[in-house]
């Protein structure tokens, strides 16, 4: 990439400089890319088409064509010469009240350019978020992209969209499962039923999983109405309807026989390829200064706590009981949490290629959650500790204005609390934030992809809160800002590379990779493990997986095909492509060896040398 900056760049504590952070969200590293950029007013804008303008131009708000409705509001304002751009620039953003240009692409000699008024920040985002579209428009094309995000999906946002052009737009942006809000369906008319057997029915065509979303303590609307006998309470007395949530008391052995049966019904009736038992711990965020939703405080919780401390948990609301009573309902949450995951976990009885997964909010960056919450990660870990669930982190509303630098500070606060670290995930909520953030109040762009991006190379997987509050203009960046790459070198039509989680690469046609004639390709893209891999041009294998939906460990050639090694959440699936057609193999969840018949294309002798490198 040729930097041309006619100001100055301002490096990132990395010693990046603040494009070439952009840049990598987008999975390219430093000679990926050979655009130009240009910065300000200087010679080479100039006789690129960019004049000096008369008098100043206080930049505060700008406008971008990637979302003409959105403000963009900048922290300060900035005091610059206005510019004048010829005919060959297309303008992406403007200045909100003048209209003048601030940041514009074009094509020169089959290049592109892009030019800004300013620069772009220390971040990178904080003042053009949707420089990475501006990119695409200059002609910068992924080469790199990792696959396999999930996504939370509130299915009453898309009851009248159009299911397969929906579905064909999670398997472009790069899903590989969304979590369905299954209370919904909870009582779910013929229609409404048929509505989300369709649903997954297409998911499952396009390879993305499904799983069952499930809140407990909240089970449904139509629960909470049927069964007025059940409704926790918080500490002033009232019923614990707060916010979307209508709360249960799972302390109550009816009340919970009652719950598991309406959970159950809806786990069984449905293809669900895993189940997702998000947050079953207590309310609020504001922990116990404020009564009104502080909880539980149900008949059976408090009977409970007279019997084991001699008095009222009202009483110790405050003084020196508190610390009494913030611990017994971390030690609650830890015995539901424990008694539900067993609950789950016996539907793998009919169904051992069920994945579960705990969403639990972190409360190891922002220690206040276990307080206000009732939430223990390390111990939920440690009690989880070799069942096969995986623990999906939210990250807390607390901190969503800090950066995308903080998922790595959340992933050490993990070291050493599992002997599985792959188990890791990571929850990024994509909303619109209650503090004063700039320049948008819900990420998007530039900032999107460096979340992304920063949680992709701390965790093993990374889930979207949620598929709706996602832009669709931004939907083509997410599989750029998933690939992790640490080494790019390509030359001579051959490429080396780093990856350090599994991602596909722009290939058009067959591929001879490590030595090996590579059977995971469908003439555009062949997937990759991580490891380092050397790649060139090779005839395609006669059978090739084309997609498939779970982790690839090791490529072995054998005789008459590939043994193939994978790792997978859920019960998986192959898509094969032979000379008579396609068809699939299904796979079974957890690691395991698929076996490929192939036969391999002739290679040179020399190429038979090459031996196959080892996986990271």
């Amino acid at each position: 990439m040729r930097l041309l900056i006619s100001l100055f760049c301002v490096s990132t504590l990395s010693g990046q400089t603040a494009w070439d952070s952009v840049l990598a969200s987008l999975g390219q590293l430093p000679g990926q890319s050979n655009l130009r950029i240009l910065e300000g007013h200087s010679p080479e804008a100039q006789a690129l088409g960019i004049q000096r303008d008369d008098g100043q131009l206080s930049i505060r708000q700008i406008r971008d064509i990637s979302a003409l409705d959105l403000p963009i509001i900048w922290q300060h304002a900035e005091l610059v010469s206005p510019a004048k751009l010829d005919a060959a620039w297309q303008v992406r953003a403007h200045e909100r009240w003048t209209g003048a240009p601030v940041l514009a692409v074009r094509l020169l000699d089959g290049k592109g350019i892009i030019w800004t008024a300013t620069d772009i920040g220390a971040q990178g985002y904080e003042r053009y978020p949707f420089l990475p579209q501006a990119l695409l428009a200059a002609g910068l094309r992924s080469k790199v992209e990792g696959r396999g995000l999930w996504a939370f999906f509130d299915a009453s946002y898309r009851l009248r969209v159009d299911l397969p052009y929906l579905v064909s737009q999670w398997k472009q942006a790069g899903f590989g499962a969304i979590h369905v809000t299954s209370w919904q369906f909870d009582g779910a008319s013929a229609e409404s039923e048929a509505w989300l057997k369709r649903l997954i029915a297409l998911c499952h065509e396009q390879l993305i999983q499904v799983y069952a979303w499930v809140e407990l303590p909240h089970v449904s609307e139509r629960f909470w109405i049927a069964h007025p006998e059940c409704r926790e309470r918080t500490a002033t007395g009232m019923d614990a309807s707060l916010d979307w949530r209508r709360l249960i008391n799972l302390a109550n052995p009816v009340c919970s026989a009652k719950v598991e049966t309406s959970v159950f019904n809806l786990l069984r009736r449905y293809a669900w390829d895993g189940v997702n038992l998000g947050e079953l711990y207590f309310e609020s965020l504001e922990g116990h200064g404020n009564p009104t939703r502080f909880t539980p405080f149900n008949d059976d919780v408090r009977a409970e706590y007279r019997a084991l401390y001699g008095r009222d948990p009202l009483d110790d609301l405050k003084g020196d009981g508190l610390p009494r009573l913030l611990a017994y309902r971390a030690d609650l949450a830890a015995r539901l949490q424990s008694d539900w995951l067993s609950k789950i976990a016996s539907l793998r009885d009919q169904n051992p290629n069920l994945d579960i997964v705990l969403t639990h909010i972190d409360d190891r960056f922002d220690t206040n959650m276990r307080d206000a919450l009732g939430a223990d990660a390390a111990r939920l870990l440690r009690g989880t500790e070799g069942l096969g669930t995986g623990f999906l982190i939210e990250d807390p509303a607390t901190i969503w204005h800090l950066g995308p630098a903080r998922y790595r500070q959340i992933r050490k606060r993990y070291d050493g609390l599992t002997a599985d670290p792959d188990r890791l995930s990571i929850d990024l909520n994509i909303v619109d934030r209650y503090q004063d953030v700039y320049p948008t109040k819900r990420q998007t762009g530039a900032e999107l992809a460096a979340l992304v991006h920063e949680a992709s190379a701390s965790f093993a997987q990374v889930a979207l809160y949620f598929e709706y509050s996602l832009r669709p203009v931004d939907l083509p960046l997410l599989g750029m800002a998933a690939a992790v790459i640490t080494k790019w070198h390509e030359a001579n039509g051959e490429v080396d590379l780093t990856l350090t989680r599994q991602s596909r690469l722009r290939w058009r046609g067959g591929a001879l990779v490590n030595g090996i004639a590579w059977p995971l390709a469908d003439g555009e893209w062949i997937v990759l493990p991580p490891g380092d891999w050397h790649i060139e041009k090779a005839p395609m294998p006669e059978t090739t997986i084309i997609d498939s939906n779970f982790h690839v460990l090791r490529v072995q050639p054998e005789e008459g095909g590939y043994l193939i090694d994978y790792q997978s959440r859920a019960g998986g699936v192959a898509l094969v492509k032979t000379r008579d057609g396609q068809k699939r193999l299904s796979v079974n969840r957890g690691k395991g060896r698929l076996r490929l018949s192939s036969p391999q294309p002739a290679l040179s002798a020399e190429r038979n040398s090459t031996q196959l490198l080892p996986l990271r």
